[in-house]
């Protein structure tokens, strides 16, 4: 079961739903709180298992023998039971798997103004057949980012991860969604939080505007 630790930073602000463990939360918390007077609320909630809680649908092992079980459905049900109706503007974001699967619950529900995807695994078999095939709610918004190593991966299906993410870029602005795509020096795991920080960043400005 997945658990949910509330920041706050103000009153009366969007909420930004955040899959983190808690320690990473908490950092980019600190970063935003420095960086921005915005009033917003940061939920990070935490899953057991991220190959089993965030994939949308069962896919093949990238490494070794950790497939995908495709159980994102679960986490999904149990986050849409947690979300605060009284509060109109929310998001949701995360990274690397966890990007991936913000993109999806953004796509799957509705419920969400926008999402901050970054360093996404875009390179997720079906992925972008998916994102094609999905509707997004009106005005809302996508941001997107990867470090410039990332598609470099010497793991063939991971090294995908460029050109998806691009096409992904390109078809959010074709589905009218107000979209950034920034591009951050080294590879994946080069400061996370700060990447996660810009993107929420990114989206307060949106979610104000």
């Amino acid at each position: 079961m997945p658990t949910m630790t509330i920041f706050s930073h103000g009153a009366a602000g969007p909420d930004l739903y955040f899959c983190a463990d808690h320690g990473e939360a908490e950092r980019v918390f600190a970063l935003l709180t420095q960086s921005t007077d915005t009033a917003f609320r940061l939920l990070a909630f935490q899953v057991e298992d991220w190959n089993r809680d965030l994939s949308p649908w069962p896919a093949p092992p990238v490494f070794r023998d950790q497939a995908f079980a495709g159980e994102a459905g679960k986490t999904l049900a149990w986050l849409k039971e947690n979300i605060d109706p009284a509060v109109e503007r929310r998001c949701i974001g995360g990274y690397s798997l966890a990007g991936l699967f913000s993109l999806w619950a953004f796509y799957e529900t509705g419920l969400f103004t926008g999402a901050a995807s970054c360093s996404g695994s875009l390179w997720f078999p079906g992925w972008m057949d998916y994102a094609k095939s999905k509707s997004v709610p009106s005005r809302s918004a996508l941001y997107l980012s990867l470090g410039e190593k990332e598609p470099k991966a010497r793991n063939p299906q991971m090294a995908q991860v460029g050109a998806c993410t691009e096409k992904q870029f390109a078809l959010a602005q074709a589905q009218g969604l107000q979209t950034e795509f920034r591009w951050h020096p080294g590879g994946h795991f080069q400061e996370p939080e700060a990447r996660m920080a810009a993107g929420f960043r990114w989206m307060l400005r949106v979610l104000n505007a």
